[in-house]
């Protein structure tokens, strides 16, 4: 999931983001399945699976497989996001903008909401907690940066204002981006309590009296959740076990009930039988960053970014690297989100002859050398793969890997480094485009390149109120970065939602993709 130097944190969450979803199959370790779970014949016991402990402070959580189910345990959202992308009241019962420029955003509460420690969850309590979320959230500085302020005209309306058209408020203040989720007064009281305890007003409340911090956390059903209906459980025990072999494992024995698992889980996941359900999660490819030619000339030409693309055998790397479980892609959008285009997809077909053609166009009849930064595990892979397939097109490369994210950031941020191998949590164009579009120095665009056109398009797309027209701009805007070649998209990764008999069929929705662990219930 922090505009210049302030905007590395924000940039070190979605990167997170991107990462986790790559590595943790990639941790050693199991914290013994067998124990501390509930049994086969405990029909009203759920056990989930993640593979880091979470940080249990909503607004401080990385948005990735571990934070996102035990935020929604215990935090409900002022908004929920729907699988086909629509939005629906959570906490507030309506919400919309109240101007024609996506400047002024308001929600009406539910009447009668407490929070769990029951306190009464009415406006004040809500800007209080928003207010706590712009301060420390990394991802508030870049996503709600353009909020004024935050007003609670009477005690169930809430007014969000914005110095700039922002047309994402629906997914900030949702369960999608953990943002939205609201914390009681109490909790806002010694924040550094919220590492230990919940203090919201979802479904369930952690247990600390039968938690054990980075083994299993235990949560109990919330007497004053607002909604009945959709506690499925009494109980909720989340268990961290690192390695997804094992977790497979769990989930075939009965151990566990259901799991988010990375795209490298999944032959392990068909060779069980186990039902499951994808849904695309992350981005991974290269970002061809140096597009003005400050440290690598050749890379100013179009000609030659598009080159690069098109040396990209883009299927063979995926099913290679995933096999069934991601998606080749040409662009940066991924389905479902506004700026989408499928025809995108395919935009560079693997091409050496042509690619070569170009170079020799663009006066590189003998190709070049670039230095590229990757990250490890997944990114790196990738990373490598593509820089085998630009060798046979005479491009060579200097390959820095990073093992620690922080050192990824200083060195994509120095400059040094043309070429940078990326990964990318899925996000509506808005979001994305704050890091991907805009001329603002960031991992992903650390060169700060502009583009007018791009610029044109951005501008009119998020003060359009009509959401028809604004997601045609959108996409006009998807479809320039592409044809600038401005990167190099590889493979869009799905994570795989795995379910034990004990739990119902489910559908993806917007939790990342996958199912909300909230959603989740008994088989009979």
């Amino acid at each position: 999931m922090s505009r210049h130097v302030l905007r590395a944190g924000t940039r070190r969450v979605r990167l997170l983001a991107a990462a986790s979803l790559l590595a943790a199959a990639a941790l050693t370790g199991c914290s013994g399945a067998a124990t501390d779970g509930a049994s086969n014949a405990d029909t009203q016991t759920l056990t989930l699976a993640i593979s880091a402990p979470p940080n249990l402070d909503p607004y401080k959580a990385n948005i990735d497989l571990n934070n996102i189910p035990t935020v929604a345990l215990a935090y409900a959202p002022l908004i929920r996001m729907n699988a086909d992308r629509t939005f629906t009241g959570e906490l507030a019962e309506s919400f919309g903008y109240v101007d024609q420029q996506n400047k002024t955003f308001q929600m009406k509460l539910r009447p009668g909401l407490t929070f769990a420690d029951g306190t009464p969850l009415d406006a004040k309590a809500v800007v209080a907690s928003l207010e706590y979320m712009r301060k420390v959230s990394p991802k508030a500085k870049t996503w709600a940066g353009t909020i004024t302020s935050i007003t609670a005209p009477d005690a169930s309306t809430v007014v969000v204002t914005n110095k700039a058209p922002n047309p994402s408020m629906r997914q900030i203040f949702s369960q999608a981006v953990l943002s939205g989720s609201i914390i009681s007064p109490a909790g806002l009281a010694d924040p550094d309590q919220l590492a230990q305890r919940t203090f919201g007003a979802g479904p369930y409340v952690l247990d600390a009296a039968e938690t054990v911090p980075n083994d299993h956390y235990t949560y109990v059903a919330n007497p004053r959740y607002w909604n009945k209906a959709d506690q499925h459980w009494k109980k909720v025990v989340v268990r961290i076990i690192p390695d997804s072999n094992s977790t497979v494992q769990a989930i075939q024995s009965g151990q566990v009930d259901y799991a988010a698992l990375n795209a490298d889980a999944g032959p392990a996941v068909k060779a069980a039988g186990l039902r499951h359900v994808t849904a695309s999660v992350a981005l991974v490819g290269v970002v061809l960053a140096d597009r003005n030619g400050t440290v690598a000339p050749a890379l100013k030409d179009v000609r030659v970014r598009q080159a690069l693309n098109h040396a990209i055998d883009r299927a063979t790397i995926t099913k290679t690297i995933f096999g069934d479980f991601a998606h080749p892609t040409s662009q940066t959008a991924a389905p479902g989100f506004d700026g989408y285009q499928p025809a995108l997809d395919d935009r560079y077909p693997y091409d050496p002859a042509k690619a070569k053609q170009l170079l020799t166009e663009a006066g590189y009849p003998n190709g070049f050398t670039l230095k590229v930064e990757a990250h490890t595990p997944g990114i790196g892979v990738v990373t490598q793969a593509v820089i085998g397939q630009w060798k046979k097109i005479g491009v060579n490369v200097e390959l820095t890997t990073d093992t620690q994210v922080q050192q990824w950031l200083e060195n994509v941020l120095s400059r040094k480094f043309p070429v940078v191998g990326f990964g990318y949590g899925n996000l509506p164009t808005y979001l994305s485009s704050l890091d991907f579009m805009r001329p603002v120095p960031n991992p992903f665009n650390p060169f700060a390149t502009a583009d007018a056109e791009l610029a044109r398009l951005l501008d009119q797309a998020i003060a359009e109120p009509d959401q028809g027209k604004q997601s045609a701009l959108f996409k006009q805007a998807v479809a320039r970065t592409t044809e600038l070649a401005w990167f190099a998209p590889v493979v869009r990764m799905d994570g795989i939602g795995v379910m034990g008999p004990r739990t119902a069929g489910v559908q993806t929705t917007a939790d990342n993709g996958l199912p909300s662990v909230v959603t989740l219930r008994p088989a009979s």
